[in-house]
């Protein structure tokens, strides 16, 4: 897989995770089998890690890699905690209590590496680490304090993480967008 397939998949994945939410707060119904989409959902969120790691945007140090790591093992063990949701929730609240803070700690590291490598600009350059810092900053507080979905707060929170996802899936595909018509990479880009 490369850099911009994993980005192309966390973008549509992330976006219909966005949208869901969306339209959740709307006052469409959840039902049962819920479960399973909002297990894809997270599968977008780990593709968007496989696509920073395959882009190089972190570099190629220990903090980006260590990071990337922590926020692959959070998103992976929050697909498997929604999965769990209706057969093991002892198993599922756990692994919720535990996958948030992997990803929030390995964006926050690997976002840190972003801006540090200094291979993307603009925007693009501070996305991952504001996804680590909105983990922290925002999500978590106010999933705590909502008691979680459906409560109307926790449902922006998320729908803001995953408007956030998004961005990065975004930054990927804009950054290596002259790779893929072969084009060398621009001045103080990295090759990818």
């Amino acid at each position: 897989m490369t850099a911009r397939g994993a980005a192309a998949v966390a973008a549509a994945l992330t976006g219909l995770a966005t949208l869901y939410t969306l339209a959740l707060l709307a006052g469409m119904p959840d039902p049962a089998w819920a479960y399973l989409p909002r297990g894809l959902i997270h599968v977008g969120e780990l593709a968007a890690v496989v696509a920073l790691a395959l882009c190089g945007a972190a570099g190629t140090g220990w903090l980006g890699r260590v990071g990337l790591g922590l926020a692959g093992l959070g998103a992976a063990l929050l697909a498997v905690a929604e999965v769990l949701t209706g057969t093991s929730p002892g198993v599922s609240e756990t692994l919720f209590g535990i996958a948030p803070i992997l990803v929030g700690l390995g964006l926050l590291l690997a976002g840190v590496a972003v801006v540090r490598s200094g291979v993307w600009t603009g925007w693009r350059r501070w996305v991952v680490l504001g996804l680590g810092v909105f983990v922290f900053a925002v999500l978590t507080p106010v999933l705590i304090a909502a008691g979680g979905p459906p409560a109307p707060g926790a449902l922006w929170a998320l729908a803001g993480w995953d408007a956030l996802w998004v961005l990065v899936a975004v930054a990927v595909l804009v950054e290596t967008a002259g790779a893929s018509r072969g084009l060398a990479p621009a001045a103080g880009h990295g090759a990818r």
